[in-house]
């Protein structure tokens, strides 16, 4: 009789984990998903910033022709896989040759360029909390149970978003400052 009830427990016991678990597995599914909702619009902000600083004729033809075109194209890919990733890397190193070939733009101040300063600081807050959440998912579903008993399901691997999200400008603003600093007094 001992031995029925230690059996019966300890099968109670493993479901309720499994069980746990599972639900945890779900959570971080969601999680995943808003994270990710979250970095799809980020980016799209980042693109229309881009495209309203491509339009405002303070770049050069060619290099603004160039931002607007990168810009579009991220726009319109969808998702986060790895056509979205290219995307988004030429749109940041196109904001980098910007920034090479009219510095003075990038002055903070105006609308265009607070816009995507602010556009590109929530893209790289997004795309942490995004990878964090794949992360966690990853971890937990990565461990032998999950992947024995297939708690996620049908649910796709998540995959982490890497892209360059350094603002341009931050070599900009640091110059400036030193120059500020290094003025002489009075």
């Amino acid at each position: 009789m001992g031995l029925a009830v230690g059996f019966v427990l300890v099968v109670v016991l493993a479901v309720a984990y499994l069980s746990w678990t599972a639900s945890r597995l779900d959570r971080l599914h969601q999680r995943v998903d808003t994270a990710g909702a979250a970095l799809e619009a980020q980016l799209v902000q980042r693109a229309s910033a881009c495209r309203t600083l491509a339009s405002v004729r303070a770049l050069p033809a060619p290099v603004a022709d160039t931002l607007g075109r990168r810009a579009g194209v991220s726009l319109a890919t969808a998702g986060l896989g790895c056509e979205r990733e290219a995307a988004e890397n030429l749109l940041s190193r196109q904001l980098h040759a910007c920034l090479q070939a009219a510095p003075t733009v990038f002055v903070p101040g105006s609308e265009p360029v607070d816009d995507l300063l602010g556009a590109a600081a929530g893209v790289a807050f997004a795309r942490r909390f995004y990878n964090d959440a794949v992360l966690g998912a990853l971890d937990v579903r990565q461990r032998r149970l999950p992947r024995l008993f297939r708690l996620a399901g049908h649910a796709e691997m998540p995959a982490c978003f890497e892209i360059d999200d350094t603002l341009p400008w931050e070599s900009v603003s640091r110059s400036a400052h030193a120059d500020r600093d290094a003025a002489p007094l009075g």
